[in-house]
């Protein structure tokens, strides 16, 4: 998901804001990091300034995406901002499924070697424990092991880009394909041992930690963040809003959700031309994770239909309705990407009534192309 700040100049009626624009499950990319010796090095890894309130890390390096961190206040340091790096670069190096590290057995790791018994950090023990738990707790939505499917459609996906796709017609993966790959995604068989950190799977099999760990780490780093004593903040993980305390005009953080459409079509279309038409919420509150999970960005074309990222585990396929879901959460943000997702592959009443039977979700669904939405019962606690 990626996020771009609102400039000043585009903001006299909402300030300070984030877009969430594209949705949830990144991809780990390759990315060339220092690993030889300094794999947690903070300098050359980030870009580390000052600002009029305080100071602001960015980030390109870690999760495929866009991290900045802004620190406000005289509690803001260089030092703080590299501890907040670090956990950064750690959560990505364990939960990466895109490549190894030498100092760290990860995701790639075991999926390279599914068989074997692997001794994984604690953290990364934690973080698949909560995967594994959120499968039975989101109805089979969530679902870590269902990574050969995810694969086997994100290679039809590669094939449909560039040359490739002027050379031959796109294509998505056939019945039989599909019915193959998903022999190896029963949770069940991976083998987590909390106790001695160790891990195996069956022959066959992967996993993918795409739809929590971005969210995860942004909770992480949050945690970070409080323990050195910093009391205003706000992290924007490539759209993974995570804020504290107070914007430094003493009112509360405004985040600015981009209408899906619009952004799908650059703003090219004649409804997109204002801004009041390019964002479709403005959510403001203390101490919120705001995520979005949805179908416009990341998609390709077969037979004249649209295919996205986001697969469903019961189907296997993308889900064919639905545009995109925003997630308002002020407790157990640590979940919030996993809960997104979730949302968004749900039919559409089994989400809402989850969504309005959880105190701490508020959700809007966006459900058309011509604007229709749906949301919880208490969102409007948090419009602006």
């Amino acid at each position: 998901m990626k996020v771009y700040i609102l400039p000043l100049l585009l903001l006299s009626s909402y300030t300070q804001a984030a877009l969430l624009t594209q949705p949830e499950a990144p991809e780990f990319k390759v990315i060339t990091v220092d690993t030889q010796g300094e794999p947690y090095r903070c300098e050359g890894n980030s870009l580390i300034t000052a600002t009029h309130n305080g100071l602001n890390l960015t980030t390109l390096k870690y999760f495929g995406t866009s991290i900045s961190i802004d620190i406000y206040g005289e509690d803001s340091s260089k030092a703080v901002m590299c501890n907040a790096l670090n956990v950064i670069q750690k959560y990505h190096y364990l939960a990466s499924n895109y490549s190894t590290y030498p100092h760290v057995t990860n995701v790639k790791s075991i999926n390279n070697s599914p068989n074997q018994i692997h001794v994984i950090e604690p953290e990364l023990t934690e973080l698949i424990q909560a995967s594994i738990e959120w499968h039975d707790k989101s109805d089979g939505y969530f679902n870590i092991a269902l990574s050969p499917v995810i694969d086997l459609w994100r290679g039809y996906r590669a094939q449909c880009k560039g040359e490739t796709k002027r050379l031959q017609q796109c294509k998505t993966p056939t019945e039989s394909e599909l019915k193959n790959a998903a022999k190896f995604t029963d949770i069940n068989m991976i083998k987590l041992n909390s106790k001695n950190n160790t891990i195996q799977m069956q022959s066959g099999m992967s996993i993918d930690l795409g739809g929590i760990a971005k969210g995860w780490m942004a909770e992480m780093v949050y945690r970070q963040l409080k323990k050195d004593g910093v009391k205003n903040f706000m992290i924007n993980a490539g759209g993974n809003i995570r804020h504290y305390g107070i914007h430094p005009q003493g009112r509360a953080f405004t985040t600015a959700i981009e209408n899906p459409i619009c952004k799908k079509y650059n703003n090219l279309l004649s409804h997109c031309q204002s801004l009041s038409e390019q964002y479709h919420e403005i959510i403001t509150g203390k101490n919120l994770a705001i995520v979005s999970s949805g179908n416009y960005l990341r998609y390709y074309r077969a037979n004249g239909k649209e295919y996205h990222h986001l697969i469903n585990p019961k189907t296997l396929k993308p889900k064919s309705s639905g545009i995109s879901t925003t997630v308002v959460m002020n407790n157990n943000q640590i979940y919030a990407d996993i809960i997104s997702t979730m949302l968004f592959l749900m039919p559409y009443q089994q989400s809402l009534d989850y969504a309005n039977s959880h105190p701490a979700i508020e959700a809007v669904w966006y459900l058309t192309d011509d604007g229709k939405k749906m949301e919880s019962n208490k969102l409007n606690n948090y419009r602006i």
